[in-house]
C-alpha cells in the first residue's frame, strides 16, 4: 500500500510540473513573441527547474505524506478506543434491562405456582370436607381429617404428634378409608410407604389390628362397589383446576 502511495504522489508531482512548465512557456511566447522553437527551449528550461525543486523538496514532501498517515491512523484507533467503551456500555445496559426482565418473569413465574399450589391444597380439603360430610362424620372429626390432610400434602408424611380422635364407624370400611388416602397421594405423587402410615395413624381405630406392611399392599381397591372410591382426578372433578 505505502508503494501505490509513493507511485500516486510521484505522477502527481510529475503532472503538476509539466503542467505548471507548459503554461508558463506559453505565456511568456505570447509576451516576448518569439518563434515556437524558442519556447521549446524554455519549456524545457522551466521544467528542468521545477524538477530539480521537486527532487530538493521531496523530502520534506515524504515526511509530510508520512505524518499525515500516522494522524490519519491515530484518529482511526482513537475512534475505535472511543467506539469500545460505548459498545460495553451499551452491552452493561441490556445485562442489566435483562436481569430486570428475568427478574420480574421468575417472580411472576413463583407467583403463579405458589397460587396454583394453594388452588390445588384447597380443592383436596374441599375433597377432604365433602367426602366425610357424605359420610355423617361430625365437624370435629372433619376439622381433624382435613389438618391430617394438610400436613400430608405438605410434609409428604402423616401428622404424629397430636391425639386424633375420629370414631370409629361400621359402614365406612377399612378399602373406603384406604381408597380416600391413595387419591390424596395421588395427587402429589406421594409413595406408598407414608400413605400407609397416614393411613394407619389418622384412622387407628378401624386398623388397630393391621400392620403398615398389609395397609402399603392394599391401598388401591377397584374392585367392587365402596363408600369412597379409587378416583385420580379428584381435583378437577371438585373444581376444574386440572
Amino acid at each position: 500500500m505505502a508503494r501505490n502511495r509513493n507511485i500516486l504522489l510521484t505522477l502527481t508531482i510529475e503532472s503538476s510540473i509539466v503542467l505548471v512548465a507548459a503554461m508558463v512557456a506559453f505565456r511568456l511566447h505570447e509576451v516576448i513573441a518569439r518563434p515556437m522553437e524558442f519556447s521549446v527551449f524554455i519549456l524545457v528550461a522551466i521544467y528542468a527547474c521545477l524538477k530539480t525543486l521537486s527532487i530538493l523538496c521531496s523530502p520534506i514532501i515524504k515526511k509530510f505524506a508520512s505524518m499525515s498517515e500516522c494522524s490519519s491512523m491515530e484518529f482511526q484507533a482513537a475512534g475505535i478506543a472511543t467506539t469500545a467503551p460505548n459498545d460495553v456500555e451499551i452491552q452493561k445496559q441490556r445485562m442489566e434491562l435483562f436481569h430486570q426482565e428475568y427478574q420480574y418473569e421468575q417472580q411472576q413465574y413463583v407467583q403463579r405456582k405458589e397460587n396454583a399450589d394453594e388452588a390445588k391444597l384447597q380443592a383436596v380439603l374441599k375433597y377432604t370436607k365433602d367426602t366425610f360430610k357424605n359420610l355423617d362424620f361430625e365437624e370435629t372429626e372433619i376439622f381433624q381429617l382435613s389438618e391430617c390432610v394438610r400436613y400430608f400434602v405438605t410434609n409428604k408424611q402423616p401428622l404424629t404428634q397430636t391425639d386424633i380422635r375420629i370414631k370409629r364407624r361400621a359402614s365406612v370400611t377399612q378399602i373406603a378409608l384406604k381408597n380416600f388416602a391413595w387419591n390424596i397421594a395421588f395427587q402429589y405423587n406421594i409413595g406408598g410407604d407414608a400413605t400407609a402410615l397416614f393411613v394407619m395413624h389418622t384412622f387407628n381405630e378401624w386398623f388397630t389390628n393391621s400392620t403398615l406392611e398389609t395397609i402399603r399392599k392394599n391401598l388401591r381397591t377397584t374392585t367392587g362397589r365402596h363408600k369412597i372410591e379409587i378416583n385420580e382426578k379428584i381435583i378437577s372433578d371438585k373444581c376444574g383446576l386440572l
